[in-house]
Order: C-alpha cells, then sequence, then structure tokens
C-alpha cells in the first residue's frame, strides 16, 4: 500500500498543477510529439524574438489590442509617479476548482468522496472508464427515484443534478449532457467530434489516446468567470415539489457559472495574447531565456511560441488593465507544464539597476544603454529606440485552483493567494516610453544554461470590456420570485434545452475556412498530410436565468 500511496503523491504533484482545455490548437502528447528534440540546440534561430526585437509600432498594436485604448500610459516614469508599482483588481477573483474531465466536470458528486484525501483516493478515481460506469449506474437506479433521497443524500449531488433539479427536469438534460462528452472525449479525443475530412486514399485518420490527463477541466471557465461573477458566498436551501430541502452550497454555484463561462462564445472573443507553448523543457539560450528553434504542431514556421510573451507587452497591459483600471487577467504562470489558467487578483513591482541588479526607485535604477555598454547581455536584441534599460522584479498574485468540498460560506479570505515572481528588463526611449524588453534569470542579466530559468509566463487573457453581451438572459421568459415560488416556471425548463444542446463548429461555415487535420499514411514509409476538416462538439451550457438567480441568493 505505501508504494501505491507513494505513486499517488508523485502524479498528484506532477499532474494536478495545471488544468484546462482551451480550445486552442493544443499539442496531444498521446497523438503527437510535443517534444521532438529534448536536446539543447547550440546554434539556435535568432529571427524571431527574443533576438530579434519586436518593432515599437508592433509592441503598441499588441498593447492597444488588449487594453482596447488607444491612449494607454505607456510612461514609465508617469507610472511610477501615479503609484502603479502595486494595484488590486476592484474585486478579488474567487477560487474554485477546475472540475476535472476524468472525473464528469460539474457532474461529480464531489461530496460523495473524501476529498480531504484526494492523494490517497487518486488511484481510484484516476480512470475515466470507472466514472462513467458509476455514473450510468447512477442514472439507471438513483434518478428515477431522485426524491426518495432524504435531504442530507440530496445535498450531496453534483451541482449540474442540483441545476435540473431546480428545472424540474428529471431527466437531468445537463448531467447527462456533460458525462456523454466525457465519455465521447475520453473514448478518442476530438476524433470523436469529427464531422467532415477529405481524406486521401492510402491515409487513415490518427487514433485518438483513451488516456484523459489529470489536467483536462474546465479552468478556462473558471479562471474568466471568477473575475466577473459575483462571489457566492452562503449556502441557502432550495425547496423540491415534495417539500424536501435541497441545499446548494458555494461551490456548486461556482460550479455552474465555470460551466457556463467554459462552453459560452466569449472563449473565441478574448483579448489573448501569447501561444501556448508544446515543449515540456522549452530550449534555453545561455542566459536562461526561452528560445524557438523548430516549427511546431500545425505551424507552417517557426513561431516564438515559449518566447512569446512580451516583457514590455506584458508590464505594460498589465499596469493599464489591473492598476488603473483593477480588471483582472488570466494567467499561465508556467510554459512547462501543461495547461494552467489562473485568475490574477493584483501585482507588486519593484525596480533594480540591471547592471549591478541592486533595487532602487526608478530614478537610480535607469540607466542609459551607454552607462550599460558592453555589460549588457542582451545589447544585440535591443528595440534601436532605447535609450535606457531598467529591470523590474515582478510579483503577480495568482488565486491558486482548490478541491471541490462542502463548505457553508466562502469569502475572499477562504482563497489561497500565490506570489509568483520573476524577473524583466524595460527598454525606454528617449522620452520615457517603453519601447522593448527581456525576460531575466537573474537580476545581473542572466546565468548559464541550466541553472535556473526566467520563470516567464506561457501566455496571458483577459475578457473584454463588452464580455456581458454574451451572457444576455433568454428575453421573455417568467420571472422566477423565490419568496412566492419555490422553483422556476416550466418555460425555464424549455429554454434550457436550447442551452444544454448548443454545438460549438469548427468549420469553413463559421471559421471562413476550413481547419486542417494531419492524417496519417497506412504504408509507413509515406509522410503525414495536411487536409481539409471539420468538428462539431457540444458544449452544454447552463440557461443563464437559473446561475444568475443561484447567484443573487447565494449573496442575500
Amino acid at each position: 500500500m505505501k508504494n501505491y500511496l507513494g505513486i499517488a503523491v508523485m502524479l498528484s504533484v506532477f499532474s494536478t498543477t495545471a488544468f484546462a482545455q482551451m480550445r486552442d490548437a493544443d499539442c496531444d502528447p498521446q497523438e503527437a510529439d510535443c517534444d521532438a528534440n529534448e536536446s539543447r540546440v547550440k546554434e539556435p534561430l535568432k529571427t524571431i524574438y527574443p533576438y530579434k526585437p519586436y518593432s515599437t509600432q508592433e509592441m503598441q498594436q499588441k498593447v492597444e489590442r488588449l487594453t482596447e485604448n488607444k491612449n494607454y500610459l505607456n510612461d514609465i516614469r508617469e507610472m511610477e509617479r501615479r503609484g502603479l508599482n502595486r494595484a488590486s483588481t476592484r474585486v478579488q477573483p474567487w477560487g474554485g476548482s477546475f472540475w476535472p474531465l476524468l472525473a464528469g466536470g460539474v457532474a461529480n458528486t464531489y461530496q460523495a468522496k473524501d476529498q480531504t484525501i484526494f492523494v490517497t483516493t487518486l488511484l481510484e478515481n484516476i480512470t475515466w472508464q470507472e466514472n462513467v460506469k458509476d455514473w450510468k449506474k447512477r442514472k439507471e437506479k438513483v434518478y428515477p427515484t431522485i426524491y426518495d433521497l432524504s435531504e442530507e443524500e440530496l445535498a450531496k449531488l453534483a451541482p449540474s443534478e442540483k441545476y435540473d433539479l431546480i428545472l424540474g427536469d428529471t431527466n437531468f438534460g445537463l448531467t447527462n449532457k456533460v458525462w456523454e462528452y466525457t465519455e465521447r472525449w475520453g473514448k478518442g479525443k476530438k476524433w470523436e467530434f469529427l464531422t467532415k475530412i477529405d481524406l486521401p486514399d492510402g491515409y487513415r485518420i490518427p487514433e485518438g489516446s483513451k488516456f484523459m490527463a489529470l489536467w483536462e477541466g474546465i479552468c478556462h471557465g473558471w479562471a474568466l468567470g471568477a473575475g466577473y461573477t459575483p462571489r457566492p458566498e452562503k449556502t441557502f436551501d432550495i425547496t423540491l415539489p415534495n417539500g424536501k430541502k435541497m441545499a446548494v452550497y458555494p461551490n456548486d454555484v461556482k460550479a455552474l457559472a465555470s460551466l457556463m463561462w467554459a462552453n459560452s462564445t466569449i472563449q473565441d472573443n478574448v483579448l489573448f495574447e501569447g501561444n501556448r507553448c508544446n515543449k515540456k523543457n522549452p530550449d534555453q539560450d545561455k542566459y536562461g531565456r526561452y528560445i524557438d528553434t523548430e516549427v511546431s504542431g500545425d505551424d507552417s514556421e517557426v513561431l516564438p511560441r515559449c518566447a512569446d510573451v512580451h516583457p514590455g507587452v506584458f508590464h505594460t497591459t498589465v499596469v493599464n488593465v489591473m492598476g488603473i483600471e483593477g480588471r483582472p487577467i488570466v494567467l499561465d504562470h508556467n510554459a512547462k507544464l501543461p495547461i494552467a489558467n489562473q485568475p490574477v487578483g493584483g501585482y507588486e513591482l519593484e525596480y533594480f539597476n540591471p547592471k549591478n541588479g541592486k533595487t532602487a526607485p526608478l530614478s537610480e535604477s535607469m540607466i542609459s544603454v551607454l552607462e550599460y555598454g558592453d555589460k549588457d547581455p542582451y545589447k544585440i536584441n535591443r528595440n534601436p529606440e532605447t535609450a535606457y534599460v531598467v529591470g523590474v522584479a515582478m510579483t503577480i498574485k495568482y488565486i491558486d485552483w482548490e478541491l471541490p468540498k462542502k463548505k457553508e460560506t466562502n469569502t475572499p479570505a477562504d482563497d489561497k493567494i500565490v506570489d509568483y515572481k520573476f524577473n524583466y528588463d524595460l527598454e525606454v526611449n528617449a522620452f520615457g516610453k517603453i519601447v522593448g524588453g527581456q525576460w531575466r534569470v537573474s537580476r545581473k542579466g542572466g546565468k548559464e544554461l541550466f541553472k535556473n530559468t526566467t520563470n516567464q509566463p506561457d501566455y496571458f487573457w483577459l475578457a473584454p470590456r463588452d464580455y456581458k453581451k454574451y451572457f444576455q438572459q433568454v428575453p421573455g421568459l417568467s420571472k422566477w420570485d423565490d419568496s412566492r415560488m419555490p422553483l422556476p416556471s416550466s418555460d425555464w425548463k424549455v429554454a434550457a434545452q436550447t442551452a444544454h444542446n448548443f454545438q460549438y463548429e469548427e468549420s469553413a461555415k463559421f471559421w471562413g475556412v476550413s481547419p486542417t487535420c494531419t492524417v496519417l499514411p497506412i504504408d509507413k514509409n509515406g509522410t503525414p498530410k495536411k487536409v481539409p476538416c471539420e468538428f462539431r462538439y457540444p458544449k452544454p451550457q447552463p440557461l443563464i436565468q437559473v446561475v444568475d438567480k443561484l447567484v443573487e441568493m447565494a449573496r442575500r
């Protein structure tokens, strides 16, 4: 038994620190070699960042897009004068689960599992196949007599099951949709949702892996929704038609809100900067900076994927969005791991002299390129407009994920806030405007390869200012006044079916061009080909009226 516990601990530590599945062209380690070149390159590609600097115009365009503001603040001295070296969002994003897909996501009866010893129960929960079997047994034996459950048993239902009962849906429409997606994804990944492909003679569709990673879930929904959906603060009761009361906990409401954000089309319209680094161990140059040296996945050329988040763009966006406006961002803080979306609730920064690494006010830390001279390890990689260089030690304060568990109340004090630190420098022109920058392993400029890394983020993103247009209530439905009506009217149940049946299409009809898929030759000596293909993914969503009402009830 001790050996199994050790395996469980190792799997938990190394596999559950990242958790979401975004609709990006992700490299699936089960279908492709995501880290084909494990060796460090001696002659890195020098035609892209960090060797080739972004132009000032390119930086401006990126920040304008991210801030949605052509008049964003870019004067580093003014940032200092306005006290923007530290800031917090107007409202702290709430901690939540990423609702692991292998456990059924928001259809997981999390209270039936002892989450306090999650690591020790990992081995019995790790196979999605067993969890799907349990759901099918539950569907057969529990659902037909759902109203016979005691109030204690009702309180332990999955978030989606409680949602279905609130709508009076004893067929459990949303719950079944969530589990059906889990089963189909587990059987063959994206290939289960293929609707069209131009398959040449002599070629076959790749086989999707039946392995489901621990990190797969809806952290992209939690991380974004946690910053914009009001925090569910307390437990409340829903009275069912038979008079029994069903407790709804803050985590139940968080789960439904997270699913709503995860499967909303807002995910196609977020303001995103960076690309997913598809390598387990990104290549580094001798200063520890991440570099990109080969074509990745379906890219047609070598792109800055592991080195792509530019410190000048990152710094300026964070100061404007979080510092001035108090809006949250979402960050994948580590390029080495699977996807790890985390909502960010604040930051702190201090300046240092890039030549000697000493912390000092901006006026003493910002040195001229002439003073820096040949001591600057990144001299040839600087924006030509650079007049000054200043070091920045940044601490990002992100809200960590948490295991779902029964808890009567929830406050900001319950959130686990993690300080994530990294160093970079900023290139400043003669007018005090930020025009570039480089990630740094150390304050003095870099250590030799393998000694350390830059800790730079993989990517970051945020909701657009007009995010509310993606969450409009269905018009014409009756009002649910819970002071007079324990449950909503039947028209809510009818409207919910449309939300549950939402299908997301990757097709020429919606994308303008057909996506492509890599197909494999039947003859082992042949070469893979890219061909047009289309997909349709079920993206079940909870009815927004229900989510809004439950959030309201959890705050009264």
